[in-house]
């Protein structure tokens, strides 16, 4: 098939747009990639720490289990699961900790996030270590 130069032209713009769209696309989203997660249309920032770590906003928690203590008792029962980030001092626990405070739930909303917690923050979190671990 013979092409015009105007039809060369136009599919090399085109590919051009598309091109500089998707780069654009991504340099937005950049900081987000990887910690979108949301639990019934409810978004939790979840920052990866050393290893398999993953510490959620405790905030965002406090959304979908109001019933969560507050920062210094949940600090005083789990010293290490918790912690504030320097950057504005925003309150984070880590995924474990979240799973062992809240074992003993009985709500349904609670029992579904734990489910959710599992499947979604934490396994990732273990099989991509144990990947890291193995090479």
């Amino acid at each position: 098939m013979i092409r015009t130069p105007i039809e060369a032209v136009g599919a090399v713009v085109i590919e051009a747009v598309l091109w500089i769209y998707e780069r654009l696309r991504a340099f937005a989203w950049r900081d987000l990639e990887g910690r979108h997660h949301e639990f019934r249309h409810v978004p939790i920032d979840i920052v990866e720490g050393e290893g398999s770590e993953r510490w959620l906003r405790l905030d965002h928690v406090r959304r979908v289990v109001p019933e969560l203590p507050v920062f210094p008792s949940l600090r005083h029962r789990h010293p290490r699961g918790l912690r504030r980030d320097a950057d504005g001092g925003v309150e984070r626990i880590e995924a474990r900790t979240l799973r062992r405070e809240l074992t003993q739930a009985q709500a349904l909303r609670t029992r579904r996030f734990l489910i959710w917690l599992d499947r979604v923050v934490i396994d990732p979190a273990e099989r991509r270590e144990r990947m890291r671990s193995s090479h």
